[in-house]
């Protein structure tokens, strides 16, 4: 088949073109490979192409290939920016950045931009081979203020992409085979992408077992969608932002039941966290068995990593599970009337103190999963359970008057289980 019949064959691409458009610039904002130049060149000959081929509603598309190619440059413009922001506070190390960039090179840099940066700016964006990202990382190592940055970046932006778009759009009849191809094989790359994206983060964020068969049956189901939507429903104007959403549910949905590694330091005069969330309140509580506790209490968002760790070494005394209700987990009063689990451990480290971890569904939690069993021993930062989706995970200890124990944090901070302490044990 002749390469205009292949590229004629795949019409309804240039109403996925948004998408892909906006996508790709974001990626190019990461610094991986993609050419900002091809995706904008692509957007000017797909909309030529079914203009002059009089396809129906083909000139309505024009607009939103110019927003979806507008708002990708400048986002990816100012992705660029912040990873050199990120390179300077230390965040990514760069071995030459300090060198290449010494206090007198640093004033050069401001002068040149307080006389040129608008020039400077407009010119670097017409130049390709990563002139333009090096540009904008540079301006963010450089500590170039985010509102000199914009008012450089966006006006240089909107010119350049005008400039290529419409030249194009106008004249391109010359180069539309080529292009053509180079278009097709830019999509095939974003979808390769994305693809191996999704691998590499499941390589180094592992499934748990507990999961199943949810992490096996639920990301089908957003998947399923996506198919069933681009069989029937491809010509609709509402495509493109539907499958972008499914997309999302189904890399949700894999990304919930992530088992990332975690560096266990063991330090028994420390009660490390049992969850990852934000802590909620702190607070004095009365026992009946136990007596009056503090009260840690952390929310597990959809997006946290739902499953919980042992703050420290202990022996499991008992397991209570008690059926309940699915109110928000924020709700304080949720620890007594939704569905929980807890554990009561004793501390095998002085001070042998009585601990309880309550595993609280949510909303939106259906399931609570435990894996250890009354007698068992653990150690500090094993994994001993997870809850489905949005929850609450708390902590009880004895509410010492003596000096001996120290809370680390506070209401509103954001903590990470087997990671953040939460309480110190001292001598004093």
């Amino acid at each position: 088949m002749h390469t205009l019949d292949i590229f004629s064959s795949l019409s309804d691409y240039i109403q996925f073109y948004p998408l892909v458009a906006m996508v790709s610039l974001l990626l190019a904002g990461l610094n991986i490979p993609i050419s900002e130049d091809l995706v904008i060149i692509t957007g000017a000959l797909l909309n030529q192409e079914v203009v002059q081929a009089q396809v129906e509603g083909a000139r309505g598309m024009l607009i939103p290939s110019l927003l979806a190619i507008y708002a990708g440059v400048i986002i990816s413009d100012f992705m660029s920016y912040y990873l050199g922001v990120l390179v300077r506070k230390g965040v990514f190390k760069v071995k030459f950045a300090d060198s290449a960039f010494s206090p007198k090179n640093l004033e050069r840099f401001h002068r040149h931009l307080d006389k040129h940066g608008s020039l400077t700016f407009i010119v670097c964006r017409f130049i390709p081979f990563g002139v333009r990202n090096t540009l904008f990382m540079t301006s963010g190592f450089l500590d170039l203020s985010l509102r000199r940055f914009a008012l450089y970046d966006i006006p240089a932006a909107l010119i350049s992409t005008n400039a290529l778009f419409f030249l194009v759009y106008s004249f391109g009849d010359e180069v539309k085979n080529p292009i053509r191809v180079a278009g097709i094989i830019l999509f095939i790359l974003l979808a390769l992408t994305v693809v191996f994206l999704v691998i590499r983060f499941l390589m180094r964020n592992p499934l748990t077992s507990w999961g199943l068969p949810q992490a096996a049956i639920f990301p089908i189901l957003p998947a399923a969608g996506m198919a069933a939507l681009y069989v029937f429903c491809r010509h609709a104007f509402w495509i493109v932002p539907a499958e972008a959403v499914l997309f999302l549910i189904f890399f949700w949905m894999l990304s919930f039941f992530r088992n990332p590694p975690r560096k266990i330091v063991p330090d028994e005069s420390i009660l490390y966290s049992p969850a990852d969330g934000k802590v909620t309140d702190i607070s004095e509580v009365y026992d009946e068995e136990l007596g009056p506790l503090l009260r840690i209490s952390i929310f597990l968002s959809i997006f946290n990593v739902h499953l919980n760790r042992v703050p420290c070494s202990a022996r499991v005394e008992r397991i209570t599970y008690k059926k309940g209700l699915f109110r928000d987990a924020r709700d304080p009063d949720s620890s007594r009337v939704n569905e929980s689990n807890t554990l009561l451990l004793t501390r095998l480290a002085e001070p042998k103190d009585s601990l309880l971890v309550r595993q609280i569904s949510g909303a939106i939690a259906r399931r609570i999963v435990c894996k250890v069993k009354e007698k068992d021993e653990i150690k500090q930062g094993a994994l001993y359970g997870m809850i489905k989706f949005g929850s609450r995970t708390e902590l009880y200890l004895p509410a010492r008057n003596d000096g001996k124990c120290e809370l680390t944090v506070k209401a509103g901070d954001t903590v990470h289980a087997g990671i953040t302490p939460l309480v110190r044990y001292t001598n004093g």
